[in-house]
């Protein structure tokens, strides 16, 4: 997969990361970046189509989360929080010397993304929320515990692989899914251990933006696919209303996974919201 990897240490951690940028090299004016954030559990692998699409423009940064891919993993029990994770990623800005970042962030990456963009309003030119949601739906809860207790208990009995294989197609749309990406998938997952899968299903499901919302200062676009449910897309729908500069776009034809389903669709509808196009 990715070839020289690249690592920062950011306070506790040992941050995988990968910074590219092909833009041309007589350009005078200063390359914005865009900071790739993965959601639960998953690597920097899953935007790997999103580099071309933006490389030529911008700078375009990825990153494994706290315990997620190659990035280190703190010990079981260790506090997290969604505050520790956005500055997680502020604090890899800083050591990469990145003012600003137009933040695109998938399912919970997209949560991190909006407190990034509360606690360093400064930091965050743009917000693309994939699939996003502010609060946890308490069916997403029940739908990933699989029969047992809860997601937790599911994935301890199971493993994060076999665990991710049996909730497939509640994470993308199976139907559109190209050969060898339903093996990718949880393999990569994987990489995530099962304490941090844990915590961080507990942390997820807990947490909930809707009041912080008419704080956030920066351009928001929300993406959501036109299979999701319709109560995720009523709950995006409702974001969209408190979020003070946001647009919502429905992505035909597709359910969940739109980031790397449909990476060229949802680059266009970036680009389109950065340009300024209707």
């Amino acid at each position: 997969m990715t070839m020289n990897k690249q690592f920062a240490k950011v306070g506790d951690l040992t941050i995988h990361y990968d910074l590219a940028d092909y833009t041309d090299p007589w350009r005078t004016d200063e390359r914005e970046t865009f900071l790739l954030y993965p959601g639960y559990c998953r690597n920097i692998e899953f935007w790997r189509a999103w580099v071309p699409l933006l490389g030529r423009d911008y700078r375009v940064l990825r990153m494994d989360a706290r315990g997620y891919g190659d990035t280190s993993t703190p010990p079981p029990g260790s506090p997290l929080t969604v505050d520790m994770l956005a500055n997680d990623a502020i604090g890899l800005m800083d050591e990469l010397g990145i003012a600003r970042v137009h933040w695109v962030g998938e399912s919970t990456g997209g949560a991190v993304g909006l407190v990034a963009a509360l606690n360093h309003p400064d930091r965050i030119a743009s917000i693309t929320l994939c699939n996003t949601a502010a609060k946890m739906g308490d069916d997403t809860v029940s739908t990933y515990a699989i029969g047992e207790a809860n997601q937790g208990a599911a994935i301890e009995k199971y493993g994060v692989a076999e665990w991710c294989r049996r909730t497939l197609q509640y994470r993308m749309d199976v139907s559109r899914a190209p050969a060898g990406l339903a093996d990718f998938v949880p393999r990569e997952m994987a990489k995530t251990s099962t304490h941090i899968a844990v915590a961080a299903f507990k942390l997820f499901s807990t947490v909930d933006l809707t009041p912080r919302l008419p704080q956030v200062k920066a351009p928001t676009l929300l993406i959501v696919g036109s299979k999701c449910s319709d109560r995720r897309k009523r709950h995006m729908a409702e974001m969209r209303d408190k979020l003070p500069r946001a647009k919502l776009v429905e992505l035909e034809g597709y359910d969940y996974g739109i980031h790397f389903l449909a990476p060229d669709a949802v680059v266009a509808e970036v680009r389109k919201f950065l340009s300024g196009e209707a």
